[in-house]
């Protein structure tokens, strides 16, 4: 019934005008989207969990009608110019991907240059070039490989128990298993996940491999520039120690610039985990913008290091919707009330 309710309300702005509306409202603000990567039109694992990787047929529609509304793609280098120099910011929109999936390169990319479409390549600079997974990845895969039955995870010395008989308790487990892991520090994660490490995983989806570095040195910085997302993927609020601020946060962006030959100067907070300290660190190791996940559109008077971003969304009504801000209008008036 509440999907049901949701498809009208997205198709009530649609066709009403509603979302042209508020484009029009909104055609001074800066959008900038994430998502994490663009998928083959037939990888159907995420469907109806967390669909962080937009088929490349809807991601290709997307960016379609975009044109077609008149925006103007640019890169955050080019935004950062356009803040510095108080240039126009009438219907501008960066694309930002977070992590560093090779399926931005052999997907996204190719279709960006169709559309002259602009952007950021945010990379885990310790996972480029090599067969880890991504540990938020690496649980789920592991969760979604056992037998149905009793899951067990050992978080803190005490032992929970998670039974595995429907797809919701499956997503279920990961999620509470990856919200403990995120809660604590980068040390103790990695010693959490070892307890995992007998458990011998075959099948892991493509749309999960990350990028080489001669992947990355390809790329036309003009199109899809790249930027640090850390070392490896901490939420940096948990970040305490001056050590751990240079491994994350200096050392990520010198791993990459010694690797693509020029400088990175742009920042993605892990999971949006951000705070003043961790901004004080961005601001100290040279970055000169740093995105968040906070939802919403940007101007002249957003702060470089909390810029905003919309979540690119797998339903094209919800997209339309998004990047009007006719729902970011909706979701703030529920929260006034």
């Amino acid at each position: 019934m509440k999907t049901y309710l949701n498809f009208l309300i997205l198709l009530v702005l649609d066709k009403l005008g509603i979302n042209a509306i508020f484009r029009f409202l909104n055609r001074n603000k800066i959008i900038i989207l994430w998502s994490h990567g663009i998928c083959d039109d037939n990888f159907k694992l995420l469907k109806g969990y967390d669909e962080r990787h937009i088929p490349k047929s809807l991601f290709s529609e997307q960016l379609n009608f975009l044109k077609q509304k008149g925006y103007v793609f640019v890169t955050l280098s080019e935004l950062i110019d356009i803040f510095s120099n108080k240039k126009q910011t009438k219907k501008i929109i960066v694309l930002t991907f977070d992590d560093g999936f090779r399926n931005v390169v052999t997907n996204a990319y190719p279709i960006m240059k169709r559309f002259n479409a602009k952007g950021c390549f945010y990379l885990i600079s310790s996972l480029i070039g090599g067969n880890e997974l991504l540990w938020t990845d690496y649980i789920e895969t592991i969760v979604r490989n056992s037998k149905r039955g009793k899951f067990q995870f050992v978080f803190k010395g005490i032992t929970v128990s998670y039974d595995l008989n429907t797809k919701e308790s499956y997503q279920h487990t990961m999620k509470d298993i990856k919200c403990k892991l995120r809660s604590i520090s980068d040390r103790q994660r990695k010693e959490h996940i070892k307890q995992f490490n007998d458990i011998k995983i075959d099948d892991v989806p493509k749309e999960f491999i990350f990028s080489n570095w001669d992947d990355i040195k390809n790329l036309d910085p003009a199109i899809l520039e790249v930027g640090s997302h850390t070392k490896n993927h901490p939420n940096c609020i948990n970040l305490v120690s001056n050590d751990e601020f240079i491994d994350e946060i200096r050392d990520s962006k010198v791993k990459i610039e010694q690797m693509v030959g020029h400088e990175i100067n742009h920042f993605c907070y892990p999971a949006g985990s951000y705070n003043d300290e961790v901004i004080k660190n961005v601001k100290k190791y040279g970055y000169k913008s740093a995105v968040t996940i906070d939802d919403g559109f940007n101007d002249q008077n957003t702060d470089l290091y909390k810029l905003k971003r919309i979540l690119i969304s797998g339903n094209f009504l919800k997209f339309k919707a998004d990047t009007s801000g006719s729902l970011i209008f909706i979701r703030r008036l529920k929260n006034f009330f």
